[in-house]
């Protein structure tokens, strides 16, 4: 019976495995130098660049070294389309003025009337807007993700202490809302002007003063022997803490320079 296959291997020159990798190599390089100045090389281009210079599939290296070159030159134009983009986007937006009243301190913008104005830019520009929440501590986190339509993105987040209310939910509701409206509104530069409520020179109060400041000003009251009421006569202020963060100083300063006294 006549043998189908030789049992005696091909012979092969002593520098075919040596010379068959220098050459895989050089092709590599040469493929890889060819991608690094194409401005965005497709994937079918990719692939054909690996067959033409010759480089098997079972160079499972160099295969993956080509992919992680075009996924970095995606990632830096990426990049570049979303820094394009959020310049346009600021030229855009405009100066916010505040029109929610906050009785005897001022006024300030709900985020549901900043997503008024921002989204239909947001959309116009290829931008989408996320948000992501934690809670921990007695403190809760927004974190406002901005995504442009070319795939990159960046995260701006805001914690806010979970102050007092009539329930816990709506303690939790009332610190979620405005770390939510802060984190959106660093996450945009947006500027936010707050007019004073009566007196047009009057200094913007800005929020509410912590849980830790309120604290603070109720023993410093305590310790000095202060009259509550005249002091928040000073303060301009239904309670302690309905103190403006702006004024904390000046409130502070007053009680320390009693206490000092």
């Amino acid at each position: 019976m006549r043998k189908l296959f030789s049992a005696k291997p091909p012979s092969f020159h002593p520098n075919h495995t040596t010379t068959m990798k220098n050459a895989e190599q050089l092709a590599l390089a040469g493929t890889e130098q060819a991608l690094a100045t194409t401005n965005e090389p497709s994937t079918g281009q990719l692939l054909q660049a690996v067959i033409t210079q010759g480089i098997t599939a079972d160079n499972v290296g160099a295969l993956e070294r080509l992919i992680a070159l075009k996924e970095r030159q995606e990632e830096r134009q990426a990049e570049k389309d979303f820094n394009a983009a959020f310049v346009s986007l600021q030229k855009e937006i405009p100066e916010i003025v505040a029109k929610s009243v906050i009785p005897n301190r001022g006024k300030y913008e709900r985020f549901e009337d900043l997503a008024h104005v921002v989204n239909p830019l947001l959309v116009k520009n290829g931008f989408s807007i996320s948000f992501a929440m934690s809670a921990a501590d007695g403190k809760i986190t927004e974190t406002c993700r901005l995504k442009h339509i070319g795939g990159h993105s960046q995260e701006n987040s805001f914690t806010v202490r979970v102050g007092r209310a009539d329930t816990e939910t709506q303690a939790d509701t009332k610190a979620a809302t405005t770390a939510k409206r802060l984190a959106l509104a660093n996450c945009l530069n947006l500027v936010i002007r707050q007019d004073a409520m009566q007196d047009e020179d009057a200094s913007l109060v800005g929020e509410p003063v912590s849980d830790e400041q309120a604290q603070t000003l109720h023993e410093m009251i305590k310790d000095t022997n202060s009259d509550e009421k005249k002091f928040l006569a000073f303060a301009q202020a239904n309670s302690i803490e309905e103190i403006g963060s702006a004024d904390y100083n000046r409130c502070f300063r007053a009680l320390d320079a009693k206490r000092r006294s």
